[in-house]
C-alpha cells in the first residue's frame, strides 16, 4: 500500500470515527449567547426540552427548529456548524422516521411502495409521526449541543454553587465537561494507534461497529478508569470536601435583566405550549 492510499483510507476513518463522536466541548466566542449568564441559558434549554417533549404536532416541532437555527446563529456558529458538528443526529433521526413508518398503520394511506416482492404501505399516522419524533430529536440534541458551545463550564459551576449547589457536584459536572474533549482526543489517539498496528476502522456496518467497540471503546474506557483513579487521590491529597463551603475566584452576578429573563423564559414557552393546546 503507498501512502497517498494509506493516507486517503485514513482520513475516509477520520471522517466515519468523528461522525458518531463529534468534538462535544465549549467554543469560546463573545456573542450574546456566549455572554449571557450560564443560569438563564439553563432556564432556556429546560423550557425548551420541556416544550419540546409535551408537543407532538410537527408545526410546533419545526418553529421550535427554526428557533433553534436562530440561537445558532446569535452564538456565531451557523447552520453549517451544525450540519458538520452533528451530522450524527440526522441519521437516527432517519432511523427513527423510518421505523415509525414500518411499525404504525394508521390513518389514511399515503402511497404504497413496490421493491419488487416487498409492498410498502406508508400511511399518514406513520409518516406525519415519523417527522414529529424525528424533529423532537435533533431539537432536544441540537439545543443540548447548543448550550455546551456557548456556556463555559467554570462559569456554569460557578453560577450553580453560589445559588446554592453544593460544591462537590459542581465540581462533579466541571469534570465531566471538561472530560469530554479529553477523551475525544484520546479516541483519534487510539484511532491512530490502532491503525498504526495494520487494523482497518474503516466503514460503517454492524461487523464494523462491532471491531470499533473493541479496537477503540474498550482501551478508551480503560484510559478514562486509570484517570479517574489519579483524580481520586489527587482530590483526597488536597483534602477535597474537608470544608462546607469554599471560596470563588470568579462571581457570576445576577443582573436586573437576568433576574427578570429567569422566570420571563418559562412562562413564554409555558404560553407556547398553551398556543398549540388549545
Amino acid at each position: 500500500m503507498n501512502i497517498d492510499s494509506y493516507n486517503a483510507r485514513r482520513k475516509t476513518a477520520s471522517r466515519t470515527i468523528k461522525a458518531f463522536f463529534p468534538g462535544l466541548s465549549y467554543v469560546d466566542g463573545s456573542t450574546v449567547l456566549h455572554r449571557a449568564h450560564p443560569l438563564v441559558k439553563l432556564a432556556l434549554l429546560l423550557s425548551f426540552s420541556l416544550t419540546v417533549f409535551a408537543l407532538s404536532p410537527f408545526l410546533p416541532s419545526v418553529i421550535l427548529f427554526v428557533l433553534l437555527m436562530t440561537g445558532y446563529g446569535l452564538a456565531g456558529l451557523g447552520l453549517t456548524f451544525f450540519s458538520r458538528k452533528l451530522r450524527f443526529i440526522f441519521i437516527f433521526g432517519f432511523i427513527i422516521f423510518i421505523v415509525q413508518i414500518l411499525s404504525v398503520r394508521e390513518g389514511f394511506l399515503f402511497w404504497t411502495v413496490s421493491l419488487g416482492k416487498i409492498h410498502l404501505d406508508v400511511w399518514s399516522e406513520g409518516f406525519w409521526g415519523g417527522l414529529s419524533m424525528m424533529m423532537r430529536f435533533v431539537n432536544v440534541i441540537g439545543s443540548s449541543y447548543l448550550f455546551v458551545a456557548t456556556t463555559d463550564p467554570n462559569r456554569l459551576a460557578y453560577a450553580l454553587m453560589q445559588v446554592g449547589l453544593p460544591y462537590r457536584l459542581g465540581f462533579m459536572l466541571i469534570t465531566a465537561l471538561r472530560f469530554i474533549p479529553l477523551f475525544h482526543m484520546e479516541l483519534a489517539q487510539v484511532r491512530n494507534a490502532q491503525m498504526a498496528k495494520g487494523i482497518e476502522l474503516e466503514g460503517v456496518s454492524p461487523r464494523k461497529m462491532i471491531k470499533y467497540v473493541r479496537y477503540l471503546l474498550v482501551p478508551l474506557v480503560i484510559s478514562a478508569l486509570s484517570k479517574v483513579d489519579l483524580l481520586a487521590i489527587s482530590m483526597e491529597s488536597r483534602a477535597f470536601g474537608l470544608y462546607p463551603t469554599r471560596s470563588y475566584m470568579e462571581t457570576q452576578v445576577l443582573s436586573p435583566k437576568d433576574r427578570f429573563l429567569l422566570p420571563a423564559i418559562p412562562v413564554l414557552f409555558a404560553a407556547f405550549y398553551f398556543f398549540f393546546q388549545r
